[in-house]
C-alpha cells in the first residue's frame, strides 16, 4: 500500500495538522518526559554537556527557510570520518604517480538537493526531510554524463529518495522531482598535478585508465558511508538524536523505487549524506576524491568486493587489461 505522507497534502488537513498527526503516530519515538530525559542522558555519547534550556532552542531568525533552525547536542558525522587524512602537497607530482597515471574517462562528482520550505511548519523534498530531522542533508555521487544536468534529469524522473517505510506501509513524499545541482565550495584548490578541477557545480575528474565510474562511485560511498543518512539513523547517535526530536528513526530512512516495465525495485537511497557543500565538508569531499585517484594509480587502493564487478570486468582483469585491483 502506498500512502501519502505529511508532505503529500490532499486538502483534508492543513499541513501543520498533518504534521502533528504524524508525530503522534511515531510509536516508540514519541516525545515524552521519560524519553526526553533518556535522550539527555544519552547525549553524553556525543561528548557535549548542554546547559538547561539549550536543547531545541531556536538558532535562526523567525520564519527562516533554513533546514536547521534549532540547536541539538548532536555531533554530525563528517564524511570520511577520523580515518581520512590529507595527502602530501606533492602527491600528484611524485614519480610514483606521474609515471603510472594514464588518463581514462571524464566524470563529475556532484552535490544535489531538492524541495522547498513553504511555511515554518511545512517543507517538501530533501529540504523538508532535513527540516524534520534538523540536520544538513544532500545527495553526493558521480556521473559520467558530459553535462551533469542530464543525471539530474534522471534523478527527477526516478524521484530519488521519495519513499519512506512506515509501520502502516510505504509513503511517497512531495518534492523529490525537483533535484538541482548545488555549488561545491571547498576552502582550497585540488592538489598540484591532480587530474581534478573545480567546476561551477561539480568536481570534474579524469579517472585513471581502468577505473570506471561505477567503481569510482562505489569507492566514494565506502569513504563517506559513515555519514550516510540511512545507516546513521540506525546508529546509537542517530537514535538518540531522533529521540530528542520525538521521532522514530526508522520512519525517516529514505528509499527509491525503480520501475523496469511492470516490476518495481525498492532500493535504499544510501547516497543521501549528512553534508554541507561548503567549507570543511567540501574540503573532505575533495580529499576523498584525491585519495581514491592517488591510491588507485600507485597500487595501494583497497580491493573491491566481487559484487562491484561484472563478468566482463573479471575477464578483462584475467587477461591483464587491469594493472590495479578492481
Amino acid at each position: 500500500m502506498i500512502a501519502c505522507s505529511h508532505r503529500v497534502h490532499d486538502g483534508t488537513y492543513p499541513p501543520q495538522k498533518v504534521r502533528k498527526r504524524e508525530r503522534r503516530n511515531e510509536g516508540s519515538g514519541e516525545s515524552t518526559p521519560g524519553n526526553f530525559a533518556q535522550a539527555l542522558n544519552e547525549s553524553q555519547i556525543m561528548k557535549i554537556k548542554p546547559r538547561p534550556g539549550q536543547i531545541g532552542r531556536t538558532i535562526q531568525p523567525p520564519n527562516s527557510a533554513a533546514a536547521v533552525t534549532r540547536w541539538y547536542p548532536t555531533q554530525w558525522e563528517r564524511i570520511g570520518g577520523k580515518a581520512l587524512k590529507p595527502l602530501p602537497d606533492d602527491a600528484f607530482m611524485q614519480p610514483g604517480f606521474t609515471t603510472r597515471y594514464r588518463p581514462g574517462i571524464l566524470v563529475h562528482a556532484y552535490v544535489a538537493a531538492c524541495g522547498d520550505i513553504s511555511s515554518p511548519d511545512f517543507g517538501t523534498g530533501l529540504l523538508g526531510a532535513a527540516r524534520d530531522l534538523q540536520m544538513p542533508l544532500y545527495k553526493v555521487a558521480s556521473t559520467k554524463c558530459a553535462d551533469p544536468r542530464r543525471r539530474i534529469d534522471g534523478l527527477n524522473r526516478d524521484r530519488y529518495g521519495v519513499r519512506r517505510q512506515l509501520k502502516e506501509g510505504s509513503v511517497s513524499d512531495l518534492g523529490f522531482n525537483t533535484w538541482a545541482l548545488q555549488q561545491i565550495s571547498p576552502n582550497r584548490s585540488p592538489l598540484a598535478g591532480a587530474p581534478i578541477k573545480l567546476e561551477a557545480r561539480s568536481i570534474s575528474v579524469i579517472l585513471p585508465a581502468g577505473l570506471e565510474n561505477h567503481q569510482f562511485e562505489k569507492r566514494l560511498h565506502v569513504a563517506m558511508k559513515n555519514a550516510s543518512l540511512n545507516s546513521w539513523l540506525a546508529s546509537p547517535a542517530g537514535q538518540t538524536h531522533c529521540r530528542m526530536l520525538g521521532l522514530d528513526p526508522g520512519n525517516h530512512q529514505r528509499f527509491s523505487d525503480y520501475r523496469f516495465g511492470q516490476p518495481t525495485r525498492l532500493s535504499p537511497s544510501d547516497e543521501i549524506y549528512i553534508f554541507r557543500p561548503i567549507g570543511e565538508d567540501a574540503d573532505r569531499l575533495l580529499m576523498i576524491i584525491e585519495t581514491i585517484i592517488q591510491q588507485w594509480v600507485i597500487g595501494t587502493a583497497p580491493r573491491a568486493p566481487t559484487n562491484w564487478t561484472s563478468r566482463s570486468q573479471h575477464a578483462a582483469r584475467r587477461s591483464g587489461a587491469f594493472a590495479h585491483p578492481i
